[in-house]
């Protein structure tokens, strides 16, 4: 099978991963995502990279899984966990393995597997004309995996309502119910998200990296370790 190219640009602190299936909705097969997983990491690694980005061109975002061609035929149980499920969770993990901000350019709609995956990421930037959805339920699959890319982002309440009725949310509501940081308006999205990009990518990748590894960890620990850990992170940066 041939690699799938994703469109990949590095500039000024900046680099930009085009998931580049415009005529497939952005949909990505499960070896793609395998893919796109190294590259975020690979990505990741480059001391001058500062900011990286997902995003995509067409009419959506990511339309979710693109499960042509796929068969589970002769797979052991924990096969499938490993080659099939895993390629699906791995992305999000990149996503979070990432030591700098990643950041979901949602300029159409997010479904399924896209959703979780804008979801997961640090910052996500909607245009006013895009939408959000969970739809597995509607072809009886119990989406388990989008659910852990979105906990702990989304709203318990929320979540559940999504997951449970399959609708799709307006990019407003997406950042009501936090599926999303902030909307743009589509006639000035890649302006208004260049402009943003630009000035987050020249703040120093320490501050950034501490950011984010603050975020992580500190979400798990009692509030007085949270606190310690807030000073101990900053007295080494600033020493």
């Amino acid at each position: 099978m041939t690699n799938h190219e994703f469109k990949v640009t590095c500039e000024a602190g900046l680099a930009r991963v085009d998931l580049n299936r415009p005529d497939e909705g952005n949909a990505l097969t499960r070896a793609m995502m395998v893919q796109l997983a190294a590259t975020l990491r690979e990505l990741g690694k480059q001391p001058d990279v500062h900011v990286v980005t997902l995003e995509a061109r067409g009419k959506q975002f990511c339309r979710g899984r693109d499960g042509k061609g796929e068969s589970r035929a002769g797979m052991t149980p924990y096969e499938v966990r490993q080659k099939m499920m895993g390629a699906v969770l791995d992305v999000y993990q990149a996503v979070a393995d990432v030591p700098v901000p990643v950041v979901a350019l949602v300029h159409g709609d997010a479904l399924g597997f896209g959703c979780a995956t804008a979801v997961g990421c640090d910052i996500t930037l909607a245009a006013d004309n895009a939408r959000f959805a969970f739809p597995e339920i509607e072809h009886d699959i119990p989406p388990t995996m989008a659910m852990c890319a979105a906990l702990g982002k989304v709203q318990a309440k929320a979540l559940t309502y999504l997951i449970y009725s399959a609708d799709s949310v307006s990019a407003q509501e997406a950042v009501t119910l936090g599926l999303a940081s902030k909307v743009y308006p589509q006639t000035s999205f890649t302006a208004d998200c260049d402009a943003f990009l630009k000035k987050l990518a020249s703040r120093p990748r320490l501050i950034l990296e501490t950011i984010k590894r603050y975020q992580a960890k500190a979400t798990g620990l009692s509030p007085d370790m949270a606190s310690e850990y807030a000073g101990t992170l900053l007295a080494l940066v600033r020493s």
